[in-house]
């Protein structure tokens, strides 16, 4: 499991804060009471659950009222959800697949048997740890880890390990080779040696009682001076072991008062924190000024690179154009209008064709008729009175005359029919009229073939500029388009106008923004350059260089009080006469071998005195000597009994180990050789074996000697602390991986074993993500920070 993302909507002094996090080794660095802990007890709370105020713990609450909780993006092997939790007395806890949205029906479950064999506690104790937790190396034990490692390799392992316990608390209670209590089988065993011997002995006893009480005055005294020699020898052991276990001590505080001797001057807080401010607000000015030299650079800076589009001009041309077509256009109207005028004098709004030349002939000699008969009428009145024969001419002329009479009436009405029953005077007068008729259908088609030609050459000038400023054209209609585009140009114009003077006002308002960024970064700058004269140091890295070392001077001088105060007057007045370190184990060796001849040559004595007083005790007569026998043969036989059901618990103690170590993959030997490298690496080699006994720890140092835990330093012991979580958290990682949660908990390491620790983590971290919390980070190589 490595996470990615946490979003916080409310937990303790973080309200709506997101952080983004690297697969590998993460720092989160900030002062005291910046959110660290306040972090990793969230992560720990999305993961296992909020606590409730039921607990004694902090349960961190929004300080601005922000909704309790908030998510956190994980990768379990490759498959990203979003965890969130929301809600600290009813905490609703929901997971979401990113790749596809959707939401886990038991969210509850599915988290369980992710982080299974984990619950809250396995997690704390081992991939969750700071400061505080490092107190506690004193306390842990090697069955402590097995029972770790079991119940995380070894489903159902817990109940079995306390079968275990049973069977060997039980087997412990009845027997134990160096038992000092009174357990059964020891009793009896004792018992019976003691009667076996007093069997074998009975028949000297009585013969060497008397000889044998002067022996037993003589072993006293020769007994008693060998006690007086070994308390010597055992004190001068006990004083050159102290002088032996101070002395690595009193060499560091010689060290450090070597190193002391260099004063370091004191850079306060103030200074280093204005530095880093300075730091952020340069970086910060220079990266305004040039964001705003890039700017300046990409926007127009005259009014050439504005775009212009005038088509004044092109427009006045098309005005012109369009009032001439305007012209035609009303020119054919009153032509049109004078057409049907003339139309509207007809009832069928025809117009007639013009008189023939025939019909206007006739028209002319409208009065021949009249004429011919009155002519023939006068000629027959006179000739009725003169000349008879002369009345049939005038009769002929009469019908001539009747004849054409008729013949121009029957003319007449047909012209009349045609001009819709008009007069004869009105119908010469519409003669003119209708010959213009005719010039007007010529004319109204050559309008209309000059109107075409001019809309069509209107509407080509028109179109490109109607498509530039996205208009639609009107086919009939050119005078509001003309208007239109004219109005749309003038504003397009006026617009570039503007644009023009705001890409120089924009320009100003740039160039003037740089200047003050200029002003203040120069005088950051020199504020800067004054801490750093100040200290008559380079840079940053100098000035904190400085500042650590200042620090570590006061631990130094910390830790050589702390070793003075450890070491007694007397040991110190020896170890100030001790030249060579290999002189005085020698001493040592020389003084504990003679004491081991004097305790094996005392257990010897005592053991002959003892044997002598038994025998002078156990002196009896024939018939107890038989009792003895009956006696020490039922002994024998119970014995027997007892033992093979001790041996028995044992056996099955030990086969119930074999089976879950099998289990187990035999992790606790893993754990203990990566443990041993890690302490090892983080010592310089001072310590090369952890040993594991059953209700202890002990250490090996490179000189072979043996140290229980409390026996070491302060810093040593909370190495060994973090050396067994690490190995545990990598022994698992085939089980469980999830990230370790590191708080401050290298505090009391010095500066190279902070060193070597943080180059460990780096390792660790390539498989396993780590996230590490501190208020301060000074390491060579390049890691993942986040400053709170």
């Amino acid at each position: 499991m490595k996470i990615k993302q946490i979003d916080i909507s409310g937990f303790g002094r973080w309200s709506q804060k997101k952080f983004d996090f690297v697969n590998d080794l993460q720092v989160v660095a900030g002062q005291n009471e910046s959110g660290k802990s306040t972090l990793r007890a969230f992560i720990v709370g999305i993961l296992f659950g909020f606590p409730s105020k039921k607990s004694s713990i902090n349960v961190y609450d929004p300080k601005d009222g922000s909704q309790y909780g908030g998510s956190l993006i994980a990768d379990f092997n490759n498959i990203v959800v979003k965890i969130t939790r929301l809600g600290r007395i009813k905490s609703e806890l929901t997971i979401t697949y990113l790749s596809n949205q959707l939401t886990i029906v038991d969210p509850e479950k599915w988290l369980t048997d992710q982080l299974a064999p984990l619950n809250r506690d396995i997690f704390n104790n081992i991939f969750n740890f700071s400061q505080q937790d490092l107190s506690k190396i004193s306390q842990l034990k090697a069955i402590d880890l097995q029972k770790l490692l079991l119940n995380i390799g070894a489903v159902g392992s817990s109940g079995w390990l306390e079968v275990s316990a049973d069977i060997e608390k039980h087997a412990d209670k009845q027997f134990a080779q160096r038992a000092t209590g009174k357990r059964p089988l020891n009793i009896a065993a004792k018992q019976y040696e003691a009667h076996s011997h007093l069997l074998l002995s009975k028949n000297e006893e009585m013969v060497a009682y008397v000889a044998e009480k002067e022996n037993i005055e003589r072993q006293k005294q020769i007994l008693s001076q060998n006690y007086e020699e070994v308390r010597k020898l055992t004190h001068r052991v006990q004083t050159s072991q102290t002088v032996m276990q101070k002395y690595q001590l009193y060499q560091s505080a010689q060290l450090l008062k070597k190193n002391m001797t260099v004063s370091v001057p004191s850079v306060t807080d103030t200074d280093i924190a204005a530095f880093q401010r300075l730091k952020i607000g340069i970086d910060m000015h220079q990266n305004k000024i040039s964001e705003l030299n890039t700017l300046i650079k990409k926007m127009p800076q005259t009014t050439d690179s504005v775009e212009k589009y005038d088509a004044t001009s092109e427009l006045a041309k098309i005005q012109i154009a369009e009032r001439h077509l305007q012209e035609l256009i009303n020119q054919k109207s009153s032509i049109m209008a004078d057409e049907k005028h003339l139309r509207d004098r007809f009832s069928n709004k025809k117009v007639p064709e013009l008189l023939s030349s025939t019909e206007q002939k006739i028209l002319t000699n409208k009065n021949k008729s009249i004429i011919t008969l009155l002519v023939g009428i006068v000629i027959g009145i006179v000739a009725f009175f003169t000349i008879k024969p002369i009345v049939v001419v005038a009769l002929l002329i009469i019908v001539y005359g009747c004849y054409l009479f008729y013949t121009r009436r029957k003319f007449l009405n047909k012209i009349q029919k045609r001009y819709n029953m008009m007069s004869i005077a009105d119908i010469e007068l519409m003669q003119s009229n209708i010959k213009q008729f005719s010039d007007w259908q010529h004319q109204l088609v050559a309008i209309d073939a000059d109107i075409l030609e001019k809309q069509n050459k209107i509407m080509a000038q028109l179109l490109p500029i109607a498509d530039h400023f996205q208009v639609q054209l009107n086919d009939d209609v050119f005078e509001a388009v003309i208007i239109e585009l004219m109005h749309i140009n003038d504003q397009q114009h006026m617009q570039s106008q503007n644009n023009a003077v705001m890409i120089a006002q924009k320009n100003q308002q740039i160039l003037t923004e740089i200047k003050q960024h200029q002003e203040q970064l120069a005088q950051q700058l020199s504020d800067q350059q004054n801490i750093i004269q100040k200290y008559h140091v380079l840079n940053e890295q100098e000035l904190l260089t400085l500042k650590q070392n200042y620090v570590d001077q006061i631990r130094s001088k910390q830790r050589y009080d702390d070793i003075m105060q450890q070491i007694e007057p007397e040991t110190m007045n020896k170890l100030q006469e001790v030249t060579d370190e290999k002189e005085l184990k020698q001493q040592l060796i020389l003084l504990q071998h003679q004491l081991e001849q004097k305790q094996r040559i005392g257990l010897s004595l005592q053991a002959q005195l003892s044997d002598m007083q038994a025998q002078q005790k156990q002196r009896t007569s024939d018939d107890q000597f038989l009792t003895l026998q009956q006696n020490l043969a039922d002994e024998q036989t119970s014995l027997i009994d007892q033992f093979g059901d001790f041996i028995a618990e044992k056996m099955v103690v030990k086969w119930i180990d074999q089976a879950l170590q099998l289990a187990t993959q035999n992790r606790f030997p893993k754990m203990q050789h990566i443990a041993t490298d890690f302490f090892k690496r983080l010592t310089g080699g001072k310590y090369v074996a952890i040993q594991f006994v059953k209700d202890d720890l002990n250490l090996i140092s490179s000189a072979g000697q043996k140290y229980r835990v409390i026996e070491l330093s302060t810093g040593a012991q909370e190495q060994l602390y973090v050396a067994l979580r690490l190995a545990l958290s990598i022994v698992i990682a085939d089980i469980i991986a999830v990230p370790l949660l590191i708080d401050d908990g290298f505090v009391n390491f010095d500066s190279i074993r902070k060193q070597t620790m943080i180059d460990i983590l780096q390792e660790i971290a390539e498989k396993q993500q780590i996230f590490y919390f501190t208020t301060s980070l000074s390491h060579k190589a390049k890691i993942n920070v986040i400053n709170l």
